[in-house]
Parts: structure tokens; C-alpha cells; sequence
């Protein structure tokens, strides 16, 4: 009796380890074919729903393209792809002239869920458990943010903002939302959904980006007169989180795209113009005299990214919405890594 208690207690522990281990096994396996990379949102051509989200992976090279397509059998996305955020094991893909926010797996891109309840949608955050998606409402109508429940997937409130609501961060428990229609970036407090603050800033405020001192940046592209001639009028401005005060601003001398990134030491904001790229350390009180970057086989940048992981800067060329667009691939220094086919349009880079 002893030695069959003896043989039990012997397979009871082997059965517990191969349990253990196929448990440690399962867990280091991949979540997904998309569980690591970088996406790239491509735009496509307005009114044609043609827009899709490219998949690249940096270690091979390998790229895929309208991966969300490949994984819902062959459905589009959708007219617009403006924006993808992650938030745990779900991607929220904003689709700017479709009006809907498309909820999928993120390792795997197959559709959870889709939320309609939106107008214009451009950007959105996440900040516990509530997704918040900047809209413009419409061409004629104050912009706004729409309050999303992340658990019912449900939009639970609309606070207006100003014209043309776009770029979002958060800092300090408030929401900033920059207005590309207007002059003004708008502070929400996350606590009451109030705007609390009207921040002036330049002409057509963008992207926003924090520095290594939690000062907010805030890219505005500058304006045009009555010929729509460009004003040469684009500018960095600096708000001060704690103040909501703007503490510095400087004159990029140019009209440019309201799209920025900044690097992995967060000294360094890079935004771009035509064909270029320029660097601008964030003690800087002066433009920059010349560019880090000008891509002869470029038609004209429409995005930009930093991986932080890589340590490398992403810009995406749109070739004039005309065919698949380009994305080149640079070290901080400017020298060329490679580059890859995108979908139309590559205006945004999610690094996983």
C-alpha cells in the first residue's frame, strides 16, 4: 500500500510540472500575428472607402497590407482612416468620413465591435477605462470630444470645444484638445467633463507632443490669406500643464504640417515640410536653420513617427493620393535605413 501511495504522489508531481510548464509555455507564446510591430494608418482616397491599416514588421522586413480586410473577409474599413489608438487587447480605428470608430483584436485585427455614435471623428485617448474622440462635428458647428465607456463601448457625453476639434493629450488629470479650425487649444478636466481653460496658440493648431519636462508642445500649421496664399505664419507653442499658460512660442518662418513626434530622450520634436524634416531641440528659442532630412524620392511627407524601441523616425509620403505610398525609415542623425510600400495615404504611425 505504502509503494502505491509512493507512485501516486510521483505522478500527481509530474502531472502538476508538465501542467506548469505547458502554462509557461502558453504564455510566452505570441497573442497574435499582430501582438508586436508597427501599423501604419493609411488615409486612402476621400469618398472612396478605400482606406486600410498596413502591418510592418522590423525585424524581417515583412509587410502586410489591409490587414483589417485579410481578417474580416475582405470587408473595407472604411472612407477616411484618420487615426488607430491601443488601448489592452483592442485597437479603436477612427474613420474620419464614415463617421465610426471601429473597435478590433489588436494581436489578430478581426472586428470586436463598431461605434457610430460619432461626427468627424479625428483622435482619440484612453484614461480610466473612457475613450475620448475628438470630432469636428461638421464644417459649420463647434468640434467637441465624445465620451466613450470602454467597458460598454457606449458614448456617454459630447463636451464642446471649438472649431475643428483634433489633436488630444492628456497631462495632469486634463484633457487638451487642440481646435485646427480656429487659434484655440481647449482644457477639459477629466474629473467634471467641463471645459475649464481656452488657451490661444497660432493659427490651425495640430499634434501635440510633451517634453522631457512635461511641457505640452502644440503644433500649429500657420494660415493663408484671401488667395490662399500661405502666411509663412506656422509656430511651436509651449503650455505650461500646471498654468495652462502658454510660456513660449516660435516661428517656424513657413507654413508646415501640423504633424509632429518627438524622440525617445524627448529632447528632439521633429516636423516636416514638402520633402523635409527638421529637428528642433526643445531649448531651442529659434527655428531651425536648415533641415535634418530631404528625401530626393519622395513626393511629399504627409506623416511622421519615432519608435522609441528602435530609435528611429517614420514619414510617410502620400506620392499625391495617386498610388500606395511610401514609408522611409531614418536614424536620428538623418542617414537612410530603408524604406517600405504603405496602403494611400500613410498619415499616422502606432508603434507595438
Amino acid at each position: 500500500m505504502k509503494r502505491v501511495h509512493v507512485l501516486l504522489s510521483v505522478f500527481l508531481l509530474a502531472t502538476a510540472a508538465l501542467f506548469v510548464s505547458s502554462c509557461n509555455s502558453n504564455t510566452e507564446e505570441p497573442r497574435g500575428e499582430f501582438s508586436s510591430g508597427v501599423f501604419v494608418v493609411n488615409e486612402g482616397n476621400f469618398g472612396s472607402a478605400n482606406g486600410t491599416i498596413s502591418y510592418y514588421n522590423p525585424v524581417n522586413n515583412e509587410v502586410k497590407q489591409d490587414i483589417f480586410g485579410q481578417a474580416n473577409s475582405g470587408r473595407a474599413l472604411g472612407d477616411v482612416v484618420q487615426s488607430m489608438t491601443i488601448e489592452g487587447d483592442f485597437a479603436y480605428v477612427v474613420v474620419n468620413n464614415s463617421n465610426r470608430v471601429e473597435v478590433v483584436n489588436a494581436n489578430t485585427f478581426k472586428s470586436v465591435h463598431t461605434i457610430n455614435d460619432v461626427k468627424l471623428p479625428r483622435y482619440m485617448v484612453t484614461h480610466s477605462g473612457r475613450g475620448y474622440v475628438s470630432e469636428w462635428v461638421s464644417f459649420s458647428e463647434s468640434g467637441g470630444v465624445s465620451v466613450i465607456n470602454l467597458a460598454d463601448r457606449s458614448v456617454q457625453q459630447h463636451i464642446i470645444t471649438d472649431f475643428g476639434a483634433e489633436g488630444l493629450i492628456i497631462q495632469n488629470n486634463k484633457l487638451y484638445v487642440s481646435n485646427s479650425f480656429s487659434n484655440t487649444v481647449s482644457v477639459i478636466s477629466l474629473s467634471s467633463h467641463e471645459v475649464i481653460e481656452t488657451i490661444q496658440v497660432g493659427q490651425a493648431p495640430g499634434q501635440f507632443v510633451t517634453d522631457k519636462d512635461g511641457k505640452i508642445w502644440v503644433l500649429c500649421g500657420g494660415s493663408y490669406d484671401m488667395d490662399y496664399a500661405p502666411l509663412n505664419d506656422g509656430a511651436f507653442y509651449v503650455i505650461n500643464s500646471g498654468t495652462d499658460e502658454v510660456e513660449k512660442s516660435i516661428p517656424l518662418n513657413a507654413n508646415v504640417s501640423a504633424k509632429t513626434a518627438i524622440n525617445k530622450n524627448k529632447d528632439i520634436i521633429y516636423y516636416f515640410r514638402g520633402k523635409s524634416i527638421y529637428a528642433l531641440p526643445v531649448t531651442a528659442s529659434a527655428a531651425p536653420g536648415e533641415a535634418l532630412i530631404t528625401e530626393s524620392d519622395a513626393v511629399g511627407f504627409y506623416s511622421i513617427g519615432y519608435d522609441d524601441e528602435e530609435e528611429l523616425i517614420y514619414a510617410g509620403d502620400s506620392k499625391g493620393f495617386t498610388a500606395s505610398g511610401s514609408v522611409f525609415r531614418y536614424h536620428e542623425n538623418g542617414t537612410s535605413v530603408n524604406y517600405f510600400t504603405s496602403g494611400i495615404g500613410p498619415n499616422e504611425f502606432i508603434f507595438k
